[in-house]
């Protein structure tokens, strides 16, 4: 039996001011079709109750294995609230299946299949402008080149691949950048958005003072960006631990999550 917890965020923006609510997200990554068997039911009444604004996917929710079922990943599409929007943007699994389809047939189909019939926008490099309890927002996806996946590749993601790759900001309108791999928050701070939502690293599979990720994909020890809340330069970061995981099922000290964001004005 699968089991999970709900991590609560705040952040604040100007931005929000004159908007004396605010909004609510729920983000989930790294689903990687997981089975919650009899928690279905309270993964649904848990997102019924957050009573979400915005619902947002920020990559891995299939596994990008060939033959792999999806049936887990239309589970969860099936259970989200209907009457909440919801955005999502690529992880590398979703990645390999769309640029490998001589390895995965017609997998990627089959994924953006399902998004379709459950009305869940896909961003690839693309962005949307929506407002929300009058509040405006801008969301957009960033898909990172397969590249700087690489277990190995110990390099920087350089700021004109991002930005050749992104929409021009709005900078009058709340900006979240869905991007999946946390390791390169330094350059996604230059295209100046106000919230990052990451995942990808799946809390490092052990956690040590509820915080410290400590095994990251690339098998680096603590990872720097491995999970948890990051400011810098008037951005946030929020690093998912994620819903699910896939191959190495292991976690210590670090639940499967689902991040809960809250974001006011800051008067």
């Amino acid at each position: 039996m699968k089991k999970f917890i709900v991590k609560k965020y705040s952040v604040t923006s100007e931005k929000l001011n004159n908007s004396p609510d605010g909004i609510r997200i729920v983000f989930i990554s790294d689903f990687h079709n997981t089975s919650f068997g009899e928690n279905w039911t309270k993964l649904q009444r848990t997102l019924d109750l957050l009573g979400a604004d915005l619902i947002l996917l920020g990559g891995d929710i299939v596994v990008g294995k060939p033959g792999q079922s999806m049936e887990h990943t239309e589970k969860l599409l099936s259970i989200l609230p209907e009457d909440v929007p919801v955005f999502a943007a690529n992880g590398n699994h979703e990645y390999r299946l769309k640029i490998y389809p001589e390895v995965y047939d017609s997998m990627y189909e089959q994924y953006l299949k399902l998004l379709e019939q459950y009305k869940v926008t896909l961003l690839e490099n693309k962005d949307v402008f929506v407002r929300i309890k009058d509040i405006s927002l801008k969301i957009a996806g960033y898909e990172l080149p397969r590249k700087y996946y690489d277990r190995f590749y110990r390099g920087i993601l350089p700021e004109e691949e991002l930005f050749s790759a992104l929409p021009d900001k709005d900078d009058r309108a709340f900006c979240i950048l869905l991007a999946h791999y946390p390791k390169y928050f330094e350059t996604y701070i230059r295209w100046k958005p106000d919230l990052i939502l990451s995942g990808h690293y799946h809390g490092g599979i052990i956690r040590l003072g509820g915080k410290h990720a400590v095994v990251g994909n690339d098998f680096t020890l603590f990872p720097k960006y491995g999970y948890g809340f990051f400011e810098k330069d008037h951005a946030a970061m929020i690093v998912s631990a994620g819903l699910g995981e896939h191959t190495l099922p292991l976690r210590l000290w670090n639940p499967r999550e689902l991040v809960c964001v809250d974001i006011k004005g800051k008067r």
